[in-house]
């Protein structure tokens, strides 16, 4: 049976420190696994644009001896003139082993891998969820702090359409890290980013941070999301000296901000500066990049910042998950089985829902979420 990699929630926890592992295999010795998929061919199919993820796949894909194609403008793409991902899916999953697929809408990788033959990882689904990307943010918060169990991670920026933090806060609080979630002005965690969090046993609470008001000449108020078995219980949160660990800074997704949204930048800039705070002051500093103005260049030579380094540890996780989806590392886990669908819902009425451009997706399918909400099965937002 195929294996599919579209959600983070589809991976369970043995899956995911199996291939933070994996990785860290492949990273000591990368000649080692260079036959393993020997003869294998992957297609990477990319409707937005992409540079890290694209090549950093493809590298991992021909360091582990296999092939590529590619569609990596969607100008050149048949999606161009008008022919449905269902399509254009059925067709690549005839040409190739797998499937990574990027696409401008959410839900667009789960609505692939139910029609693909082969297996589909997803790369990116709209402002969704970005779930190969967590799995390098792990393996690097592994590396270089030892754990993620106990970790304080702050995640700071675009949090509404920086879809890596979506994925991101759902697997740290799994795994026992405490996350600080600091928006732009507008721009906060998803509710469904939420919700998957209660879902999986942990407590969220809007609070007030102190401890920071050198830096923001107030106190912000932010979210904080608790692991399973530590309640939040605090309205005020006050961040002591050297409390976080890491520092995940994400971009304005301009590209999908609604129009008239300028000017939302507020969150100081990321400097040395930012970094002699008490409560930051051995925090390491992620970024998925691209970065466009919210780190200082000036901070990319200190030991601190590791968004380059984060960047690299992409192609040997990669390599880990092309080989446990193709088979040549052990295979993932069957998905947990997820909420009963919901029959007649009413249509999904964002715009940035695969179900707004594909005929495949429709009629709505729909789940109804612990707080008994019902929510688009593709892109998790609210029906009612």
């Amino acid at each position: 049976m195929k294996r599919d990699l579209i959600a983070i929630g589809d991976l369970s926890d043995r899956d995911i420190l199996r291939l933070i592992a994996q990785a860290g295999d492949i990273a000591a010795d990368p000649k080692a696994f260079s036959r393993a998929l020997d003869g294998a061919l992957l297609a990477t199919l990319f409707l937005e644009p992409s540079t890290r993820t694209r090549l950093s796949f493809e590298a991992a894909m021909l360091r582990l001896g296999g092939r590529v194609i590619t569609s990596a403008d969607p100008k050149t793409s048949s999606a161009a003139k008008g022919e449905t991902l269902a399509d254009s899916i059925r067709m690549i999953g005839a040409y190739a082993d797998a499937i990574v697929l990027r696409h401008p809408h959410a839900g667009a990788a789960r609505l692939a891998a139910r029609l693909s033959p082969v297996p589909v990882v997803n790369a990116g689904d709209g402002g969704h969820e970005h779930p190969t990307q967590t799995l390098v943010d792990l393996f690097t918060l592994v590396r270089e702090k030892g754990k993620l169990d106990g970790l304080f991670v702050v995640l700071y920026g675009d949090l509404r359409f920086g879809r890596t933090t979506h994925s991101l806060a759902r697997a740290l609080t799994r795994f026992g890290a405490t996350v600080l979630a600091l928006s732009e002005p507008g721009l906060h965690l998803p509710d469904y980013v939420l919700d998957g969090v209660r879902q999986a046993g942990g407590s969220v609470a809007d609070v007030e941070v102190s401890g920071l008001e050198g830096l923001v000449g107030g106190r912000p108020r932010g979210t904080l999301l608790a692991p399973p078995g530590r309640a939040v219980g605090t309205a005020t949160l006050f961040l002591a000296p050297d409390q976080v660990d890491a520092l995940y800074v994400t971009r304005l997704q301009k590209e999908r901000l609604p129009s008239g949204s300028g000017g939302l930048r507020a969150l100081p800039l990321i400097d040395r500066v930012f970094l002699e705070a008490a409560p930051f002051r051995r925090a390491v500093v992620l970024h998925p990049l691209p970065r466009v103005d919210e780190i200082h260049r000036t901070l990319d030579d200190d030991p601190r910042a590791a968004y380059f380094r984060q960047a690299a540890a992409g192609v040997p996780m990669r390599m880990a998950i092309l080989g446990a989806v193709l088979g040549a590392f052990p295979p993932l886990e069957a998905p947990p089985t997820g909420p009963a669908p919901v029959l007649d819902a009413p249509p999904c009425g964002e715009s940035a829902c695969i179900a707004a451009t594909e005929p495949h997706a429709v009629p709505a399918e729909a789940f109804a979420a612990p707080d008994g909400r019902l929510r688009c099965a593709w892109c998790e937002h609210p029906l009612d």
